[in-house]
């Protein structure tokens, strides 16, 4: 990680795996991805991207919700952003993102620049931390993860930024990512459950807050 050039790029994989919006019936999700370049691609739930990236990129996925199964720009409505840091994603998570959640920034204009570095970084750390406290915002479930095989392919060893020190496959992402996936889903699940008892009073248990 310490080597890693700024010119160096490596694929990862974007997968869009779901998105939660209380506020929305009947309506089908896509994430505009973008790398910072001229080209963006569109994928679906569940679908996944590859895209080139380096230390420097940062990693703009734009949800939108459309009527129709089919994403159509004409009638889709912007529903959030969420940009990632591939830099701070080395860092801190070193075996890259694994069906993880993020609060979506609802504020934001997608088509303004990325803005502060350290502003960027703290914007990502609170969608993560956020997205199990606030239930009633919109919020996105990805992966992000490098390729073991491409890492390990002649000419890319200082990119070798999602695999783990420990625990390294070529069949998905490593067991630190999966641990801290688990670990989140649980805390979600949690804070559902009692925002639904909240809703649902009277109730043998107390409610907290």
């Amino acid at each position: 990680m310490g080597n890693t050039l700024a010119t160096d790029t490596i694929p990862v994989l974007v997968t869009m795996v779901d998105v939660h919006n209380p506020k929305a019936q009947d309506q089908f999700y896509f994430c505009n991805v973008s790398s910072g370049g001229a080209s963006t691609k569109v994928i679906g739930r569940s679908q996944t991207l590859s895209v080139e990236v380096g230390i420097t990129t940062v990693l703009s996925m734009t949800v939108y919700e459309c009527p129709e199964p089919v994403f159509t720009p004409e009638t889709a409505r912007c529903l959030g952003l969420l940009r990632v840091p591939i830099e701070r994603l080395a860092e801190r998570y070193s075996s890259g993102i694994f069906q993880q959640w993020f609060n979506l920034d609802t504020r934001t204009d997608p088509r303004m620049p990325a803005g502060d570095p350290q502003q960027l970084v703290s914007k990502f750390e609170q969608a993560y931390t956020d997205a199990v406290a606030d239930v009633y915002q919109p919020k996105i479930c990805v992966s992000v993860i490098g390729s073991a095989f491409e890492v390990q392919r002649g000419g890319r060893q200082t990119c070798s930024i999602f695999v783990g020190e420990d625990v390294k496959t070529q069949a998905g992402p490593d067991l630190k990512a999966l641990i801290a996936s688990h670990k989140q889903q649980a805390a979600y699940i949690d804070a559902l459950h009692e925002e639904l008892r909240r809703l649902n009073l009277p109730s043998y248990r107390p409610v907290v807050g």
